[in-house]
């Protein structure tokens, strides 16, 4: 229990409160502090890779069309928690590392693409996609952006750190999802975090809410696309990297 009181404490700031996280962001770190104590001698790492089997595992069982959606679900909320449970150990322990947070950041994006395939694979079991209909091509545009966003972020916050240490600065600031239309890229996490639990209690026939997911991540796809081009072109481009060069 003290565990849990000190982990409540230092991340009371998260709870549901729209400045900081979204609505989803703020539950998963709930449960996370819940589960805590079985995790506790565990690795942080080792929990991310937990996080990442869990979403392996909820792909696997996609496969085949005898096992609900319901219950697939279920493992990728569970890879969800786990994924806001091994940062806060890690803090808690002093054991953050830039290992630690580049792997999870790399298994966030393979278990999101994870979900992406398998809500595909229960449009196909419930017979509605097809080849060159519109259901197939929000898919493939989905999955297409989903790591070309997360790749000029990244990209993004590199170049935004390697030109404050080339001038001695700090003027950039490396991201900006709270800051620059911090509100709607939350909100749109929220919208498809809810597609997510309300697959839940949909049954086989109902594919609506995962038509819903798929634009939801298209259009959050093409913002943070807008977004982080505009910035490296309105910060970036009076940066000279004459000092690099030399």
């Amino acid at each position: 229990m003290t565990l849990i009181k000190k982990l409540f404490k230092e991340n009371k700031i998260f709870f549901f409160n729209y400045n900081h996280n979204s609505f989803f962001e703020g539950l998963y770190r709930f449960f996370g502090i819940l589960i805590s104590p079985l995790f506790i001698k565990l690795s942080p790492n080792l929990i991310s890779f937990l996080s990442l089997f869990c979403g392996f595992i909820g792909l696997i069982f996609s496969v085949s069309s005898s096992i609900k959606i319901n219950f697939i679900i279920f493992f990728f909320l569970l890879s969800f928690v786990l994924d806001f449970t091994d940062g806060m150990i890690a803090r808690f322990t002093n054991k953050t590392s830039f290992y630690g947070r580049f792997i999870d950041g790399l298994f966030d994006i393979i278990v999101i693409g994870f979900l992406h395939i398998v809500f595909f694979i229960h449009l196909i079991n419930i017979e509605v996609v097809e080849i060159k209909n519109i259901y197939f091509t929000c898919f493939l545009v989905s999955l297409t952006l989903l790591p070309i966003q997360h790749l000029i972020l990244d990209r993004f916050s590199s170049i935004a750190r390697w030109c404050n240490d080339i001038n001695n600065n700090k003027d950039i600031k490396p991201y900006h999802r709270n800051t620059f239309f911090g509100k709607i890229t939350k909100l749109l996490f929220d919208l498809q975090h809810l597609c997510i639990w309300i697959s839940i209690f949909i049954n086989n026939g109902n594919y609506i809410v995962v038509i819903i997911f798929f634009i939801l991540s298209i259009f959050s796809s093409i913002l943070n696309l807008i977004i982080y081009i505009y910035l490296s072109k309105k910060n970036f481009s009076k940066v000279k990297n004459t000092l690099d060069n030399d």
